[in-house]
């Protein structure tokens, strides 16, 4: 699963690390949160509808992932399928741990219905790849609070032992470190 604050790549690599990985003859799902399928996709559309409490907008997000789970990932998984996410638990951490405080927010994601991924990786960069739209509450808080996010991002990291990965330089260069982190973590071979 690959995290990071908004415009540091996220999307990009995920789906270009697929096109690899299917190079390479490995069956892949990418995926993303919130979405992944019709509920999902609507929920995601819940999510950024504007003045949504943050207590709703957790709820919604964590309905979303177990359907997700339950729908998309776990199935997946079963017929033996590398899934890489765009997004899951840390972003939830990071937006709604905000709002509600660190610790309620990853007693919540710990529950038992939700799935601890193998690996979780934080895509970083010093700034975004490109200006964020104002038009998005999330990212309507500007620089100020991409950094903010950031900061949260890497302080997950250190916390719960994620690897973070520079996603400074071309795509190409991004995506051979990512892999070297699959690689390393016995992820692929």
């Amino acid at each position: 699963m690959l995290e990071g604050p908004d415009r540091v790549g996220k999307s990009t690599q995920v789906e270009h690390l697929a096109q690899l990985l299917t190079q390479r003859g490995m069956s892949v799902l990418v995926s993303r949160e919130p979405g992944g399928d019709a509920l999902g996709e609507a929920i995601r559309t819940m999510v950024f509808a504007p003045n949504l409490d943050p207590w709703t907008e957790l709820f919604l997000f964590l309905a979303g992932r177990a359907r997700h789970l339950d729908e998309v990932i776990e199935p997946a998984l079963t017929h033996g399928e590398l899934v890489l996410l765009d997004r899951y638990t840390p972003s939830t951490l990071v937006y709604q741990g905000a709002e509600l405080g660190d610790e309620v927010v990853v007693q919540l994601c710990s529950l038992p219905v939700f799935r601890t991924p193998d690996l979780t990786i934080i895509l970083d960069r010093e700034l975004p790849l490109v200006e964020l739209e104002a038009s998005d509450r999330f990212e309507s808080s500007g620089l100020t609070g991409w950094h903010e996010r950031r900061s949260r991002y890497l302080s997950l990291s250190h916390r719960f032992g994620w690897p973070t990965v520079s996603g400074e330089g071309s795509q190409d260069e991004v995506a051979l470190r990512l892999l070297e982190v699959l690689t390393s973590m016995g992820i692929i071979e």
